[in-house]
């Protein structure tokens, strides 16, 4: 063992030099761009059919994606065989390694009221079909219940009811 063996990473997540972007776009399937530096592919951490993951790089190289079936971030790299830190590019790639991460924006309310305005518009269409007597599909009933989850999870983010 040479004496400078001890200061070498033995372990390099990102070993390859190619952009976040690159990565993860090559990794899913599906792919489409929808705009500069926006596309939308097949989510690989749920049984996808048609496109629901929307995926944007960041003025600052950074991959940020939205699984609009509710995937988290975590389980969406994994099912990629990447990590999140795989997700930054260079000198804020080590963050993430560290478990310390980006700084985060505060929390935003109107985020949460935005979500939640979405959702009980969701519920509204939903509740006309039942009442002009309609009878619900999987689907419908499937979406209202995840209509329920981000109501919850927005009112858990505020601080409110857990």
């Amino acid at each position: 063992m040479d004496k400078n063996s001890r200061f070498r990473k033995t372990y390099q997540p990102n070993a390859d030099n190619r952009a976040p972007i690159d990565k993860v776009l090559s990794a899913l399937d599906g792919v489409k761009k929808t705009g500069p530096d926006k596309w939308i592919a097949r989510c690989p951490a749920h049984d996808d059919k048609r496109p629901s993951l929307s995926v944007k790089q960041a003025d600052d190289g950074k991959v940020l994606f939205k699984c609009w079936s509710g995937c988290s971030a975590q389980a969406i790299t994994e099912a990629l065989g990447l990590s999140l830190a795989d997700l930054f590019p260079g000198d804020r790639r080590s963050l993430a390694d560290h478990g310390t991460g980006p700084m985060r924006r505060p929390f935003d309310y109107r985020d949460a009221l935005t979500g939640i305005s979405t959702e009980a518009i969701t519920i509204r269409v939903i509740a006309g079909a039942l009442q002009r007597g309609e009878t619900l599909d999987e689907s419908a009933v499937n979406r209202l219940a995840l209509a329920e989850e981000r109501i919850s999870d927005a009112l858990a983010g505020t601080g409110g009811a857990k």
